[in-house]
């Protein structure tokens, strides 16, 4: 059954037809009626201007027969010149207009009609009265226009004529085809109806699904509505929340910009700020022929204080230090803080050396006043390293790297000065990262080897134990002393894997010797420092002893009175930790550092080594040998062990086995051999070969030994 809305929507479709087709019966007959009243405004500006040209013609002809009858007066010339001149205008704007063009094109005869008037023009004026065979000629040659002017509008009438039934069958057959047009489309309309008619069950339950889409796409439209809108409520709040914010993200980035520029610590120059006011000055000093000055100032021990006073303290003692070099400095010098206990203070527009030494002066004094840290006074000095614009470098690299190098010579003259960069020092400084790199090398290869010294109980006169030293050949095959490499590692952070190594590969060898040889040989190996700080050497220790099979109390262990300084309670126990495994404890070079009967109570130490310095003039110096006497006699008393180094005569043997020192070692006995060779030399000498006082193992001459890694 059709809906009604469907019926309204067919009667509207058939009342469309209906007035199409009444529109196309209504089209034709009007068209129809006025399809032969069409004229073209060209057609008749073309009919007026040939009009208007006959009408000149006439009206000269007849002018001229008035003008010369066969009496003549001078009132009829004048009328008949003034319609001469008008028809000349006329016939010269056919050369002129558009009209005229136009009218030459479709057929006119335009030279004849120029060659008469010429010649009408020129018999007027070459005679003045004119005779009576003149007279005919003009009139002959103005009857002859008027007739061709006429011949000219039949001919045009009648080609007009054809054209515009031309025209009137071109309409007609536009019109025919248009009438087949809309035949074809009322055709096309009565299908769609009927089609529309037919299919109108189908597009209803079209419209009723489309119908049931729409309404839950509506509904879903509503639930994201409601979402929407509750998405914009919170985006206003959040909006809300920016703008109140907005205060303090303008704060957050004036403070980022002045921590990109600034030291939070110290508020000097950051190294970015720096390096852009130090590359300004350089062209300010290039272009006024002046001098610029690079200081860079390193604190002096500046870790002690961290590790013993705690790092709030050190970051109180960097403020401090930043205001000190801020008062010796002058306005428009810049001071920065590079990072950790490094300050560059910038020199610009200097004239010389002097100036440079005052400040750099101030800056000495002012630091060398006692520092209030927490109610404790404390003294710093620093290192300064200074390097010249442009006598030293062009740009803010090469004179930091250069300064950088002064300061570390000036570290080397003792600390608490200053030094100028030289050449010399660059020299050295490339000298240095050559055995950085060879360092380096060294140690991702392990290109390093052990050699033992021996040390003899001085009253059984037999070897127990010795101490290992490390040993470096560089590619050249010169060997680089211990002293010189040690230090570098250590600051390099390389010692840890080295002192690994050399704990492992001498209890390696010590488990070989007690296999090879009836006496149980200890071992004595260094340890740095360093290895104490950023990880725990009791487990590594413990590890080693493990893998190697070595027994505990066949390893002594070596440490530095440094070390014992800084009463560092993780040091503490690592060292109680070492001693609860059963190796022993040795403080090397004793005497040589801050000694303190304290620490020998409360740090687990088993031995003591006199260093050899106070050996080596012990017969000669009245004051070594007291000194080594109340060492010897303060161990009896603390019931510790002692090994004296560095004995090369006999006569210091004897006052120490008089003074009851129980062991020594130097190059009186042997100097540092290979393990084959120790094994070898211990045999001998405990088999009684110790006669001479002077070992024949001495293959490597002295290296500046200091023990294992230290």
């Amino acid at each position: 059954m059709i809906k009604l809305s469907s019926k309204y929507l067919l009667l509207i479709i058939s009342t469309l037809l209906g007035v199409i087709v009444l529109s196309m019966f209504s089209s034709f007959f009007i068209f129809k009626k006025v399809s032969g009243l069409q004229v073209t405004q060209h057609q008749i500006e073309k009919v007026l201007f040939t009009r208007q040209y006959e009408f000149e013609l006439l009206k000269t002809t007849g002018a001229f027969a008035e003008a010369y009858p066969m009496v003549m007066t001078t009132a009829d010339r004048d009328q008949f010149n003034k319609w001469f001149n008008v028809l000349w205008s006329r016939v010269q704007s056919f050369n002129t207009g558009s009209i005229g063009k136009n009218i030459l094109a479709s057929g006119f005869d335009y030279q004849t009609l120029d060659s008469s008037m010429r010649f009408i023009d020129s018999a007027l004026k070459n005679n003045s009265s004119l005779d009576t065979t003149a007279i005919l000629e003009i009139r002959k040659k103005l009857s002859s226009l008027i007739s061709a002017s006429h011949s000219y509008h039949q001919q045009r009438n009648f080609i007009s004529r054809e054209v515009e039934l031309q025209s009137i069958q071109t309409i007609y057959t536009y019109y025919r085809i248009s009438l087949i047009l809309s035949s074809l489309t009322l055709f096309f309309g009565f299908v769609v109806s009927f089609f529309l008619y037919r299919k109108n069950k189908t597009l209803l339950d079209m419209q009723s699904l489309l119908e049931e889409r729409v309404d839950k796409r509506t509904s879903d439209l509503k639930d994201k509505n409601l979402q929407l809108k509750n998405e914009v409520l919170e985006r206003y709040i959040v909006e809300e929340r920016l703008v109140s914010s907005q205060a303090e993200i303008q704060t957050a980035k004036e403070r980022a910009l002045h921590q990109l520029n600034f030291d939070p610590l110290t508020n000097l120059a950051s190294r970015s700020l720096f390096t852009d006011r130090f590359n300004q000055a350089l062209i300010r000093a290039t272009r006024n022929q002046t001098q610029t000055a690079l200081l860079f100032l390193d604190l002096d021990r500046f870790k002690n204080i961290n590790d013993t006073l705690g790092h709030s303290i050190g970051d109180e003692l960097l403020k401090n230090t930043a205001q000190r070099i801020n008062r010796s400095l002058r306005q428009g010098d810049t001071a920065a803080r590079f990072g950790g206990d490094e300050f560059a203070v910038l020199l610009p527009d200097i004239t010389g050396i002097i100036h440079v030494k005052k400040v750099v002066q101030r800056i000495l004094a002012e630091l060398s006043s006692p520092f209030s840290l927490s109610g404790t006074e404390s003294y710093v000095s620093a290192s300064i390293g200074i390097a010249l614009y442009p006598e030293d470098g062009n740009s803010s690299e090469i004179l930091l790297r250069k300064a950088d190098n002064a300061m570390y010579k000036a570290k080397e003259k003792g600390r608490n000065t200053f030094q100028f960069f030289t050449q010399q020092m660059e020299v050295e400084a490339n000298k240095r990262r050559l055995m950085e790199s060879a360092l380096h090398k060294a140690v991702k290869n392990l290109d390093f080897h052990l050699q033992y010294q021996p040390i003899i109980n001085i009253d059984t006169g037999k070897v127990t134990a010795a101490e290992a030293l490390i040993r470096w050949r560089a590619d050249d095959g010169k060997y680089i002393s211990p002293a010189v490499f040690i230090p570098l590692a250590e600051e390099l952070g390389l010692i840890v894997t080295i002192g690994e190594w050399v704990l492992s590969t001498a209890c390696t060898e010590a488990v070989k010797w007690q296999q090879q040889t009836r006496n149980p040989l200890t071992i004595s190996v260094n340890l740095s420092s360093r290895q104490f700080q950023n990880n725990d050497i009791s487990t590594t220790v413990e590890r080693v002893l493990a893998e190697t099979g070595l027994a505990a109390k066949s390893l002594t262990l070596e440490i530095t009175e440094s070390l014992l300084i800084d009463n560092n309670e993780f040091i503490i126990r690592q060292l109680q930790n070492i001693r609860d495994l059963g190796v022993s404890l040795a403080i090397d070079d004793f005497g040589t550092g801050y000694s303190s009967l304290s620490y020998l109570k409360k740090f687990p130490i088993n031995i003591l080594k006199i260093d050899q310095s106070f050996i080596r003039d012990l017969t000669v110096d009245k004051n070594d040998a007291e000194l080594v006497k109340a060492v010897l006699s303060l161990a009896k008393s603390l019931q510790l062990g002692v090994v004296a180094e560095g004995v090369e005569y006999q006569q210091q043997a004897d006052f120490l086995r008089a003074n009851g020192c129980p062991h020594i070692q130097g190059f009186l006995y042997s100097a540092a051999i290979d393990s084959p060779d120790f094994i070898d030399f211990s045999e001998k000498y405990n088999a009684g070969d110790n006669q001479s006082s002077q070992s024949i193992f001495s293959p490597v001459p002295p290296l500046s030994d200091t023990a294992g890694t230290s």
